[in-house]
């Protein structure tokens, strides 16, 4: 087996289909669908992967808009998952490049389904709803992982847009809590010794948040906000609802961080009176830290490619990749899509996201995965090393 002749395979396969994935890009960034709702995105992309042959699942975990594509080499050998996001962003659209690398893991499946039956080892594309936090049970990827999806799968990859090619990007744990206050209305001025006052237990516990804040560790963020908090100058608000972000380096100091969030809410309910609810309605994003052995191996094919990228770098994002990363050996890298400046969640990137460079970007990270899946698959010590520093880590 020449590998050279199976990468030539592989760039011209993908150089092959790139109009058909520009216009798949095209039309999905055309009609943005929100977390649970991608059904577009998800038809137009499922229905494409059964025509190149994969063995397409959909409904997968129950989740309408989650699906799973197969195809198998030509014999027994390690799988390799390769992820694909969809979901827009509400009113802005496309503003996170979803679109892009969508479809990027589809040209990576593509290009190294045209050579798999000379290879051991099976492809699987998931598709996984849902990843911008913006929807009640947002982050299908954790429940992907804790449904079993990602069991017996070896390594997992997959890209995201940015103004910059990053490779390895080490990321936070994160979660959303909601707290409500219930107290008692009154009247502000003819009788407010009679109220119970939420907001006040509101900004009570915003200021016990606040001087908790030099006990953080760095790069815990807690940033909390105000979502309803009266009606009326003149009444003792009863209902004070509160929404807190809340990052750690990793889980496990994600954890205690939010146990004194809520020592904080329960004890801002205790001074005032009144009584408290919490709730957490999306699925905690995990850190992600590459695995940096498979890292090595995307680096070489940006050399390849001759792209230029940066080593490594840390950064307070989440991104539901990292839960992921706790069920097998992950690579997120982010590839360039614009200028240096572009800034994720805005019309500048969302526009960047329907451009010549974005397609560019697309295509580039579908060509260095594809050609990341066939070293790993054609190299047992590329495999043992990815899979002894993974076990070091667990």
């Amino acid at each position: 087996m020449d590998k050279d002749i199976l990468v030539k395979e592989i760039l011209e396969e993908i150089d092959l289909k790139t109009p058909e994935l520009i216009q798949m890009s095209k039309y999905i960034w055309e009609n943005p669908e929100i977390g649970y709702q991608e059904f577009k995105a998800v038809e137009v992309i499922t229905n494409y992967l059964e025509k190149q042959g994969f063995l397409v699942e959909r409904n997968l975990a129950n989740i309408e808009t989650a699906f799973i594509a197969t195809k198998n080499g030509k014999g027994e050998g390690p799988k390799v998952a390769i992820i694909s996001e969809y979901d827009a962003l509400p009113q802005i659209g496309h503003a996170c490049g979803h679109n892009l690398f969508s479809v990027s893991s589809i040209g990576a499946a593509i290009g190294i389904a045209k050579v798999l039956d000379k290879l051991d080892g099976t492809i699987v594309l998931v598709g996984t709803p849902a990843e911008e936090g913006t929807v009640p049970n947002a982050g299908a990827k954790a429940i992907l992982v804790n449904e079993g999806v990602f069991k017996d799968i070896d390594i997992a990859m997959m890209c995201h847009a940015e103004g910059r090619t990053i490779v390895e990007r080490q990321l936070v744990a994160a979660a959303t809590l909601d707290a409500i206050f219930t107290g008692k209305s009154a009247h502000a001025g003819g009788s407010p010794h009679e109220g119970i006052n939420a907001l006040t237990a509101g900004v009570l516990t915003i200021n016990n948040v606040n001087a908790l804040r030099q006990h953080f560790l760095p790069r815990v963020i807690v940033n909390p906000i105000i979502v309803e908090g009266g009606i009326a100058a003149n009444t003792i608000p009863d209902k004070c609802t509160m929404r807190f972000s809340i990052r750690a380096d990793k889980k496990v100091e994600l954890y205690k961080v939010i146990e004194k969030v809520k020592l904080c809410i329960e004890a801002a309910a205790m001074v005032t009176g009144c009584k408290y609810t919490t709730n957490m309605d999306n699925n905690i994003y995990e850190d992600l830290t590459p695995n940096h052995q498979l890292s090595n191996v995307f680096k070489r094919q940006l050399d390849l490619l001759d792209v230029p990228y940066i080593d490594f770098e840390s950064a307070n994002y989440a991104w539901d990749i990292g839960n992921i990363s706790y069920a097998c050996p992950v690579i997120a890298p982010y590839i360039k899509i614009g200028s240096e400046d572009l800034v994720g969640h805005t019309e500048d990137f969302k526009s960047a996201s329907n451009s010549t460079d974005g397609f560019k970007g697309m295509i580039i990270g579908a060509k260095a995965m594809a050609l990341t899946t066939l070293e790993y698959l054609t190299s047992k010590e590329i495999r043992d090393k990815v899979h002894e520093e993974y076990s070091k880590k667990k």
